[in-house]
């Protein structure tokens, strides 16, 4: 893994304070990059349909245009691909791997 990524056990602050988006329905991506300011986000990777059947470059490609619009993400249960890809395109970095416990 690459040392410049961030990893944390739980995303900071109040869980109240952060949303969940599932990256498998694109309205749901569009109406949070819709708001003024988009909260901090805290997405399960484990379960992805988009990833299997769109592939790894759907959801990277989601987490952008998230992160474009000003979200802080924490990902969880990043499989070995999605990791890989991350870490080949060097966008480790802009995202914040939750450790399971």
């Amino acid at each position: 893994m690459n040392p410049t990524a961030q990893l944390c056990s739980v995303p900071p602050g109040p869980i109240a304070r952060t949303a969940t988006v599932n990256l498998d329905n694109p309205d749901a991506v569009r109406r949070l990059c819709a708001r003024p300011q988009c909260p901090p986000l805290y997405i399960d990777c484990a379960n992805l349909v988009c990833q299997r059947t769109l592939g790894v470059s759907h959801v990277v490609s989601q987490l952008l245009i998230l992160h474009r619009a000003g979200a802080r993400i924490w990902l969880r249960n990043v499989n070995a691909p999605l990791r890989r890809c991350l870490r080949l395109l060097q966008l480790e970095a802009l995202f914040h791997l939750a450790v399971s416990r």
